[in-house]
């Protein structure tokens, strides 16, 4: 296995655990919901930040991609330091936010050089990895709270982290800067539109997830079932892939998963509006095995190829993602504080609606992306 793999591995392992053990749930734990919805304001606009300035020319961002686990170590061991509430609140979500915009701004354009398949090889051996890493870290977690050692986690976490950072990077000759600067080039609108909609859906529907969890029962006991979930969808994409040629099982699989993710928000919005909190997860559940299962993939796939072009821009797909999550962060705040103003009160049911409604508006764009992207593929044929 490829060192880079490997290092991949190990740091989606300490992400899980982070992201379920330490990192919302600190913030949960220290200033109750305000702290929660304090530490995803921070953690959105810092990443986004970071990976523009990642992103500013190649030598910083492979400097940015190797160093990025540092910051994992950091937020690992921090608590040994520091309980204080902006620990958790504003310190934590600023680490984890820098290690993943120094990360994932140069993380597939070092995937494209290092590996020899095709593209579309080349993902599906990613997003088999990330499956099995994901299914790794939830053992790991079950493992913890047995043993009742959860809250060693996040030093576990700083261990791995370390470990990952003293792997020795090996990646291809070339460059990673194989972005167009064109924004307004077809392909790169498509690209734009498809990994938009998919960034809001995915980022809008977790955090939903985590603040009912955190206010009703927890989220570190349910890392398995979100990984069998996203091996469920996981299964149903490589079975279509096997019956149909390639464009056919693209088109069916997007068409799917948009379909899955879905019936999952409309029963995450019923459980909410019957009082029905303990479906809200299986709602939840549904559109994980949806998003990351089975359109992850496609959207790391289809948006890449399309913006493939002239201009020199480094890690172009997840920079568009993290711009329109601050975006869209930014109309829920605005949209929050206006109901604020209305009923006086923060309320956890519309804090929640108001992201569920605008991921199904995004499930609809997703339905017609895909005929806009046949027609693009027919011209450009």
């Amino acid at each position: 296995m490829h060192p880079e793999q490997i290092r991949r591995i190990i740091l989606r392992i300490v992400t899980s655990l982070m992201n379920l053990i330490i990192g919302p749930s600190g913030a949960w734990y220290a200033l109750g919901l305000q702290g929660l919805c304090l530490y995803i304001i921070i953690n959105v606009f810092t990443k986004s930040v970071v990976a523009d300035i990642s992103s500013l020319n190649e030598k910083i961002s492979r400097l940015g991609y190797r160093i990025s686990p540092i910051f994992l170590i950091s937020a690992g061991f921090l608590p040994l330091i520091s309980s204080n509430w902006y620990t958790f609140v504003i310190i934590v979500p600023i680490l984890l936010a820098i290690y993943v915009g120094l990360f994932w701004t140069g993380f597939h354009g070092i995937r494209k050089l290092r590996t020899l398949e095709n593209e579309r090889e080349s993902v599906k051996s990613f997003q088999h990895y990330e499956i099995v890493s994901t299914l790794l870290a939830a053992f790991l977690v079950l493992f913890l709270k047995q043993v009742e050692m959860v809250s060693y986690a996040g030093y576990i976490g700083s261990i791995l982290a370390f470990i990952a950072l003293l792997i020795p990077m090996k990646i291809g000759e070339g460059t990673i800067r194989i972005s167009s600067s064109d924004m307004l080039n077809q392909g790169v609108i498509l690209a734009r539109l498809t990994t938009g909609s998919f960034g809001i859906i995915g980022f809008s529907t977790v955090w939903c997830m985590r603040i009912i969890a955190l206010e009703y029962a927890g989220i570190s006991g349910i890392a398995g079932m979100v990984a069998l979930s996203s091996l469920g969808g996981h299964i149903i994409s490589s079975l279509n892939e096997k019956k149909l040629k390639p464009e056919a099982a693209d088109s069916k699989n997007w068409i799917w998963g948009t379909h899955i993710v879905i019936t999952g928000i409309f029963i995450m919005i019923g459980s909410l509006i019957l009082s029905l909190e303990e479906f809200f997860l299986t709602g939840y559940l549904i559109t994980r095995g949806g998003t990351s299962g089975i359109l992850h993939p496609l959207e790391v796939r289809i948006s890449g190829e399309l913006l493939i072009g002239e201009g020199g821009e480094i890690g172009l797909r997840e920079r568009i993602k993290f711009r329109i999550q601050a975006k869209i962060m930014l109309f829920y705040l605005i949209g929050n504080y206006i109901l604020y103003y209305i009923i006086g009160e923060i309320n956890l049911v519309l804090l929640v609606l108001l992201p569920l409604i605008t991921s199904l508006y995004c499930c609809k764009l997703n339905l017609e992306i895909i005929d806009n992207l046949k027609t693009h593929q027919r011209v450009q044929g």
